[in-house]
């Protein structure tokens, strides 16, 4: 199309819309009809509640621009939206008040200067209250529930980076500064279990423990190795419950290391198997991507497992595995409608269960009896998913 087409073209339009009514379009209107003004209203998020869910979204065909789902479970409603910068992290405050999305952008949209920051929404009105710079960055790389993460008391946000050296940047939730950054030499991911101490993996098996104090002043230890980094790793996501400091990782194999973090030395479990002998003669495994969660009121864990071989541990999941974390037995098997990428739980006394499938749909089910509930569809590659409370 050449560019005087294209003139004549807009030309003609222009020409059209300011053509006026003919008499015959206007004959049937009341004499005292008036053309209505735009008009627009902002709608309010009702108070959190147990079954609000966020589902965290790449955009895998275009990282620059991230989204974060809002959902009412109750309704099979999106009632939310905010978006974030390239593969952003999330996090939320512990009553929900406060959004936070950990963003990149550059300057000419995917080069260009590059910037960043905390990005922070009212949980309600999801305005942008605050913007905080992170100075050394953050990690880029498909998101992880650890990658960021809120202290229990909701002080202090922290964020994973990898510059190239590893470390963790340090937010002050209310003052909305940054703190600067605490080494993690040779660990990753973040396990919150106070306002000041947090753990991390590392890479020849130990578990790493920071207590800092509000100049950052940080105490390091590490315990263990507890686990065969080889032949037999942990996943990168876990179990937890941050009130209570307790933290359950799971191994390829399907092996569970149940890990006490409320003290400033963790006692960190044997290991426990999900599996039987019949299980595995089976060829059941462990697999997907937020693989894991827990229901803290009942202490029960949910596991997404599959039929593979060795090193499937990237495959979906095609039933959930339900225990008891404190006998250490199954109690339930769910079988799911569509294979499932991630799974996240309502904390409260009748639980749902949310899989995010891949081909973008969330799929809800009765965390106690396995019956579906209801399924919505939304986004193009949503991936994670966080719920009030979590």
């Amino acid at each position: 199309m050449t560019r005087s087409f294209v003139w004549l073209a807009l030309a003609g339009a222009f020409a059209f819309a300011n053509v006026p009514a003919r008499a015959d379009e206007t004959k049937d209107l009341h004499p005292d009809a008036k053309l209505m003004g735009e008009q627009h209203a902002i709608a309010m998020l009702s108070k959190p509640h147990p079954k609000r869910v966020y589902a965290l979204e790449p955009v895998f065909p275009h990282l620059v621009a991230s989204k974060v789902w809002i959902i009412d479970s109750d309704k099979m409603e999106i009632v939310g939206m905010v978006n974030g910068g390239y593969c952003a992290n999330f996090a939320l405050a512990p009553d929900s008040s406060e959004i936070y999305t950990l963003d990149t952008f550059w300057s000419k949209g995917y080069r260009g200067t590059r910037s960043d920051l905390v990005t922070v929404y009212d949980g309600r009105t999801l305005d942008i209250t605050a913007e905080v710079d992170l100075p050394k960055g953050r990690m880029l790389v498909v998101p992880k529930k650890q990658n960021a993460e809120v202290t229990p008391d909701g002080k202090y946000l922290l964020s994973y980076n990898l510059a190239p050296s590893t470390s963790v940047s340090v937010m002050d939730t209310k003052s909305k500064k940054y703190l600067g950054e605490i080494e993690v030499p040779g660990c990753g991911l973040i396990f919150p279990s106070a306002g000041n101490r947090f753990s991390s993996l590392c890479s020849d098996g130990t578990l790493l423990t920071a207590k800092f104090d509000a100049n950052l002043k940080t105490t390091i230890t590490r315990d263990g190795p507890f686990m065969d980094v080889v032949n037999d790793p942990v996943f990168e996501h876990a179990a937890m419950d941050k009130k209570r400091g307790l933290v359950h990782f799971l191994s390829y194999e399907g092996l569970v290391y149940s890990t006490d973090l409320s003290q400033d030395k963790p006692k960190i479990g044997s290991g426990w198997s999900l599996l039987t002998d019949e299980d595995k003669a089976e060829g059941w495994r462990p697999g997907g991507w937020q693989l894991i969660n827990m229901h803290r009121p009942s202490n029960r864990l949910y596991v997404l497992m599959h039929k593979g071989p060795r090193w499937s541990h990237k495959t979906p999941g095609e039933e959930v595995w339900v225990f008891d974390a404190a006998t250490r037995k199954r109690v339930n098997r769910i079988h799911l409608k569509e294979h499932a990428i991630s799974i996240a739980l309502s904390q409260d006394e009748d639980p749902h269960l949310y899989t995010q499938t891949e081909k973008a749909m969330m799929i809800t089910y009765d965390a106690n009896t396995g019956k579906e509930v209801g399924e919505i569809a939304f986004g193009i590659t949503p991936f994670l998913l966080f719920t009030h409370g979590d």
